[in-house]
């Protein structure tokens, strides 16, 4: 029995995907969260310490202060979004769940204290408040950070799975190099940060290393899902990952079509890649533009960071770099209204 009453049958399950950013995060919990049950929140680290401060947009469309279901959701947890409510997250993040207290909280016995305690109860009630809005038995979150999934998998009455989602660090690598509009903010005319390529290599194997110790001693069921293998099949990803976490889908629970499109419902995921707002129709594509575009000094200085990785992760062999079976990669769309996920 859990301390305010609840049972372990009424706990919330939550799938965290881990990772590096640029690895195709928004794609999974877009696709997990089309299956029936599941919903994705988009990154919700960044609820309290820039959508909800800036007005951020959701994966709605609308302002976050504007969306009746994140609105609602806050009414919920907290009697609404308030400064108090919000600066007490971003203060407990800082104080118990940054990286590097990802030792600590990997130690058995865990790292305890009065600031990982708040952070556990308010993301616990927020996850609670996303379940009964929106109906869900799964909330999928992309925060991917390791440290803070490891504080929220000791969470009373949460029951956290992990996935970490991979890339080919010179395709996330390359990606990062790209000037993307951020239409976060009502006005549209940010950008998101660009990172160097040794730089990006670096953060992608320091993170990944992170990733494989939270599978090895983070006490959560757990199982990698490259982004590659997703594009080129991706039913049959989906399946094989969320049966190693013991929560699958099968294709038939995906708005799967035969050509290879999924129809995406609009979310109301926070943060994250721009693609969040796509919605309807959408044909996936592997973006490979790294294998052909990419200097050769910076690719071989990402290929020599990562390298024990890549030999780990099965990115030696030239696969990654193509598109894979039964996905149009440079085929047109069939119809007007397909847009295209990468």
């Amino acid at each position: 029995m859990a301390s305010d009453g609840r049972t372990a049958d009424d706990a919330t399950t939550v799938v965290y995907l881990g990772g590096f950013g640029r690895s195709g995060s928004t794609l999974v919990e877009r696709v997990l969260g089309s299956a029936p049950g599941w919903v994705n929140v988009g990154e919700l680290v960044d609820l309290a310490r820039t959508v909800a401060p800036h007005d951020e947009l959701c994966g709605c469309g609308r302002a976050f202060s504007a969306c009746p279901v994140w609105t609602e959701i806050g009414e919920v947890a907290f009697g609404g979004w308030t400064e108090d409510v919000l600066a007490r997250i971003r203060s407990a993040h800082r104080a118990a769940a940054r990286q590097r207290h990802l030792p600590g909280l990997l130690r058995s016995g865990r790292m305890t204290s009065p600031a990982l305690a708040s952070l556990q109860d308010d993301y616990a009630a927020i996850y609670r408040a996303v379940a009964e809005v929106t109906g869900a038995r799964v909330v999928v979150d992309a925060s991917k950070g390791p440290a803070l999934g490891q504080a929220v998998a000791g969470a009373t009455g949460i029951d956290l799975r992990v996935l970490n989602v991979v890339r080919d660090p010179r395709a996330v690598a390359w990606s990062w190099q790209r000037e993307v509009v951020r239409p976060h903010d009502v006005s549209g005319t940010d950008h998101m940060w660009r990172i160097p390529a040794h730089r990006a290599a670096a953060q992608w194997s320091g993170l990944q290393v992170e990733m494989e110790l939270v599978t090895r001693f983070g006490g959560s069921p757990s199982a990698r899902l490259r982004y590659e293998d997703l594009v080129s099949d991706l039913a049959g990803t989906v399946e094989t990952a969320t049966a190693a976490i013991g929560l699958p889908v099968r294709a038939s629970d995906l708005p799967l079509r035969d050509d290879g499109v999924i129809d995406l419902a609009p979310s109301h995921g926070l943060s994250g890649n721009p693609s969040r707002f796509r919605s309807g129709p959408v044909q996936l594509r592997r973006d490979a533009a790294w294998a052909t575009e990419m200097p050769r000094v910076p690719r071989a200085v990402v290929t020599a960071l990562t390298l024990p990785l890549l030999h780990a992760y099965d990115y030696t062999s030239d696969r990654s770099a193509r598109p894979g079976p039964g996905v149009a990669h440079d085929a047109p769309p069939a119809a007007s209204d397909r847009r295209i996920l990468t």
